[in-house]
């Protein structure tokens, strides 16, 4: 009599975190990395990727227990399933390349042989990435140690051989001079640091820093509020000027006083036709009456040469004048 048992498998019967196989890219051949990403996945969610991660196990035998028949079960379930997936989503044409095997992890790995690739272009850009790119403080030290983890991940799945502390010492090169402090005591220290170790110090020193420079800013910033600012110049800014409140005839009477203020101030010097002090000649009646007389032509002179005398109508004669003599009995002339 046989005795027939069933494997449960729960991931396989759970429709809701169950992947279709159409969620898994084709391989077509130039697209090895998605398809075994997404054919990965798909496996993983739905418990099927025992036989890639596991050796066949032994065959069963007529004394093998219930837990061996049970996990050997399981194995070949994955493996049968992965290798219908895998030759399920590759083309016709590149499925029918592959040898014949009956292990899904044998037929992966020699897929996986031929498939990856070396590019020296490729390859030297990620060198180039991974020993220029510095820190710039702006997207964070972590994501900066992370970006230079991921350029040398690749330069060594590229078959470069580089070692866990040339990466740590390219990280800390990359860091400014804030973090001296950091590459001192690394560079002091006997002990080695971990990458993990490396990335909390760096990050928990960058936090340090930003704490400082939030508190000096805040200082500075309270120094100045304190400050009592100057009020400004009147005419500060432009010609523009405001009218004070009151009355608007006041600046007008300012303007007034100043002026009779500066009329009413006495003359110190000598008027120029009188030769008084006191007063200017433009201000000298005098002149003035001189100059009245002269536009009405009252100012005759006459000149008596027999007579030896002369004789004329005005009064006051400017000593600037002039008496002119031209031989004549009689000469009539006006002051210059």
């Amino acid at each position: 009599m046989h005795t027939v048992e069933f494997c449960y498998f729960p991931a396989t019967s759970n429709p809701g975190i169950s992947l279709q196989l159409s969620a898994i890219k084709p391989l077509t051949g130039n697209n090895f990395e998605e398809w075994f990403e997404s054919f990965n996945v798909h496996m993983t969610l739905q418990n099927l990727d025992l036989a890639l991660r596991v050796d066949e196990p032994s065959k069963l035998t007529d004394v093998s227990s219930a837990d061996e028949r049970l996990f050997y079960e399981r194995w070949e379930h994955s493996n049968r399933s992965c290798l219908m997936v895998m030759k399920y989503t590759m083309d016709k044409s590149i499925k029918e390349c592959w040898p014949k095997t009956e292990r899904a992890k044998d037929f992966l790995e020699y897929v996986k042989a031929n498939y990856t690739k070396v590019d020296k272009a490729e390859m030297a850009t990620h060198l180039k990435l991974l020993t220029t790119t510095v820190y710039d403080g702006v997207s964070g030290v972590r994501d900066h140690i992370i970006k230079l983890r991921h350029y040398f991940n690749k330069a060594n799945e590229m078959k470069v051989e580089l070692g866990e502390n040339f990466l740590k010492w390219l990280i800390l090169e990359s860091l400014p001079a804030s973090f001296d402090a950091v590459k001192l005591t690394y560079n002091a220290l006997k002990e080695e640091w971990t990458l993990e170790e490396l990335m909390s110090i760096v990050v928990q020193h960058e936090v340090s820093l930003k704490k400082n420079e939030t508190h000096s800013l805040a200082l500075v910033t309270n120094q100045a509020s304190n400050v009592k600012k100057k009020p400004p110049h009147k005419n500060f800014g432009g010609s523009k000027q405001f009218k004070r409140k009151g009355n608007s005839n006041q600046g007008t009477s300012n303007a007034s006083v100043s002026s009779n203020a500066a009329k009413s101030e006495k003359f110190k010097g000598k008027c120029n036709f009188c030769h008084k002090i006191g007063h200017k000649q433009v201000d000298c009646f005098k002149f003035k009456n001189w100059l009245e007389k002269k536009k009405k032509g009252e100012i005759v002179v006459v000149v008596n040469l027999n007579a030896n005398m002369i004789e004329t109508n005005i009064v006051d004669v400017h000593v600037n004048s002039w008496w002119l003599d031209t031989g004549a009995t009689i000469h009539v002339t006006n002051s210059l």
